[in-house]
């Protein structure tokens, strides 16, 4: 299929110029239409549709300027206007431009020319058309970009900002252009952003560093990429750095962690926390050459609670029983001689009613004897559950690191047995593990 020919709208009262220009214009390949007057082009103009517009500018009723003004009104800011003029001053000129005019073609016109001026004319319109397009289509992918979009040189200053949604912004994007990361960051988020704007110089690309912002609307994950932009010789370097809002996935993340290092039911550590924590504190204890002490909590008579009352308010009585380990079992609530601020005790629920504890930094088996008392006395308590008021004991195997074990299993193993062991000698009591009766 042919393509269309570009159309041009010849304009001028002079009737011998109209049909020359015609004539040279279609030779040079192009559909030609013809007005006699400026109110002529406008009708034509308004009717169809044009290339390129050639105005005489002195023309009876309204001149070539005024016509101008006029087309460039009606049409987009690119369409290319020429106006032809037998006036050689410069303010002719200066008004052809000031009312809009792409260019000027003065009189008398050479005819051999013409056609590669307006090809000219032409061309340079299709580049810009070319060029606004390819604006668009770059501004929408911008748009479509959920993340912050930021050029930067290497001290870590903002060349440019791009963001579609200002909420995750620490200050409006105007704002950052000219000024550094550390003027406009906290300091612990900039210090990120020079770690990556170094990696990406050294290697190239920098992925996968994550900073955390407090914004308005409260905190914010982030996770930083940055690229280094190809330059020439002797240019200075520049980065493209995308910060992209991660927050959703960290708190998924968080809720992961948590189903796998904490109980459910109660809030506390796990099994599988309590372990590491252990295993983490012996390494410490090593160092410092402290003891620590495992203590095995098992609820005496919770099993018939459960029978006769029901397995909702066992779990509320578990509830509270973790709610008395939090908050009444507190560090200066445990005074002991080595500890006089008090002794800090880790608890956690290994399944059931069975929970345990973890007491750092003891001079010896009398600090957790405290701890252990400490912990019968606040059981004791009566618990009020669904208007009524239960009465549980507790019995409690305690296991001192390194005497009774250097490990974590050997340890709670021995916790266990000795807990056994206070159930054995009557319950509500608390047993070390290999000492004969519990206390």
């Amino acid at each position: 299929m042919t393509a269309a020919l570009p159309r041009i709208l010849v304009v001028d009262d002079d009737a011998t110029a109209r049909l020359m220009m015609r004539a040279a214009l279609r030779k040079a390949g192009y559909d030609v239409v013809l007005a006699a007057d400026g109110e002529d082009a406008l009708r034509r103009f308004s009717a169809e549709a044009f290339d390129l517009v050639m105005l005489d500018v002195e023309m009876p009723g309204l001149s070539g300027h005024e016509v101008c003004a006029l087309l460039r009104a009606r049409s987009d800011d690119l369409l290319p206007i020429a106006m032809v003029t037998g006036m050689d001053d410069v303010r002719s000129v200066e008004r052809a431009y000031e009312v809009g005019a792409t260019d000027f073609l003065s009189k008398p016109l050479n005819w051999a020319l013409l056609g590669h001026r307006v090809r000219y004319l032409l061309r340079s319109h299709q580049n810009l058309l070319d060029l606004k397009q390819a604006q668009a289509r770059h501004e929408a992918v911008l748009a479509a970009i959920p993340d912050l979009l930021f050029e930067l040189d290497l001290e870590g200053r903002f060349l440019d900002c791009h963001s579609p949604n200002s909420a995750l912004l620490a200050l409006p994007p105007e704002q950052f252009v000219g000024r550094l990361m550390r003027e406009v960051m906290p300091p612990d988020v900039a210090a990120v952003g020079l770690s990556a704007l170094q990696t990406a110089y050294a290697q190239g690309t920098s992925f996968g560093k994550q900073y955390e912002l407090a914004l308005p609307h409260g905190l914010r994950w982030f996770e930083l990429s940055v690229a280094r932009k190809a330059t020439t010789t002797g240019q200075t370097p520049r980065f493209i750095a995308l910060a992209r809002d991660i927050t959703a996935r960290k708190e998924i993340e968080l809720r992961v962690a948590r189903a796998a290092y904490f109980d459910s039911l109660t809030g506390l550590p796990n099994r599988v926390s309590f372990m590491e924590r252990i295993g983490r504190e012996i390494g410490r204890a090593d160092h410092a050459c402290h003891q620590l002490a495992v203590l095995f909590l098992d609820l005496d008579g919770f099993k018939a609670i459960n029978d006769t009352l029901g397995h909702s308010t066992g779990d509320l009585i578990l509830q509270a029983a973790a709610d008395r380990f939090r908050l009444e079992l507190r560090p200066a609530d445990m005074v002991s001689r080595a500890s006089p601020d008090g002794l800090e005790v880790e608890f956690a629920r290994l399944g059931g009613d069975e929970f345990t504890a973890l007491i750092l930094d003891i001079d010896g088996p009398e600090d957790a004897l405290v701890v252990a008392h400490r912990i019968g006395q606040v059981m004791r308590q009566p618990f009020l559950v669904e208007g009524r008021a239960i009465t549980l004991t507790t019995s409690i195997g305690i296991a001192l690191y390194p005497g009774n074990g250097r490990d974590a299993p050997t340890l709670l193993r021995h916790a266990d047995m000795a807990m056994y062991q206070a159930k054995r000698a009557g319950r509500d009591k608390a047993c070390l593990y290999g000492a004969p009766t519990g206390v």
